[in-house]
């Protein structure tokens, strides 16, 4: 454990494997048939609109916030972990175009949290990971519902799903996708959050949204296939 915090402690190392991460990701892209798609409303939203959102997409999907800036076609802001683990992980996605807001729920927390809040207030929309950075897996914590309620912007639940694929061994099972395959990001419908609804209730309603949308991205890719037409997107 020692050697590993010394590497991950290596700017030069650092920078070199997120380098590597990025360019990885551009071969996946080159060589696999992506489909991104939006929900109506939210195309409405963003699109035609230009109203700043909050994307929502488990931990263990990280690996794709660059196609966040994909679908805007703007600077997105994420909100990464402080932990030594996530910062190959920001190199990655700074070439990708994504601006990072570094803090967790341990490490520079409400620092992070006013910096999203105000980001959001300037017009730009933000992406999270609501089970993020240590769990549990797959289930909301309060910050993304608070975070909406005091900003009035709608949260977005996104998924990816993908025909070739390997989970990595750490807490959230990271989704690391594999060259040539056929992939779909799903953006879900916004969701608004009342003030004055209990938490839980609204923890529970995103966890639906979110387990929801993992399942069509899923279907779309085991169910069948017709006019699914590959891109790329930069």
């Amino acid at each position: 454990m020692a050697k590993k915090r010394t590497l991950l402690n290596n700017r030069a190392l650092t920078l070199l494997v997120g380098g590597l991460l990025n360019a990885y990701g551009q071969v996946v892209l080159l060589t696999s048939r992506l489909r991104i798609e939006a929900d109506p409303e939210l195309d409405l939203l963003v699109k035609s609109s230009g109203e700043p959102v909050i994307y929502a997409l488990w931990h263990s999907h990280v690996f794709f916030v660059p196609l966040l800036r994909s679908y805007e076609r703007r600077p997105v802001s994420v909100l990464l972990s402080a932990h030594r683990d996530a910062q190959i992980v920001g190199v990655a996605a700074r070439l990708r175009g994504i601006r990072l807001v570094v803090g967790s729920s341990t490490r520079g927390g409400a620092r992070a949290y006013l910096q999203l809040l105000r980001v959001l207030q300037q017009g730009q929309s933000v992406g999270i990971t609501p089970d993020g950075p240590k769990g549990p897996r797959e289930l909301v914590k309060p910050g993304v519902i608070h975070l909406a309620q005091q900003s009035g912007c709608a949260v977005v639940p996104v998924a990816l799903a993908c025909s070739r694929v390997h989970r990595l061994r750490s807490w959230d099972c990271t989704f690391l996708p594999l060259p040539f395959s056929r992939a779909v990001f799903v953006l879900g419908a916004p969701i608004y959050f009342s003030a004055d609804a209990p938490i839980e209730a609204l923890q529970d309603e995103l966890n639906r949204a979110m387990e929801s949308t993992v399942g069509r991205a899923q279907a779309r890719i085991t169910g069948p296939q017709p006019g699914l037409v590959g891109t790329s997107h930069g």
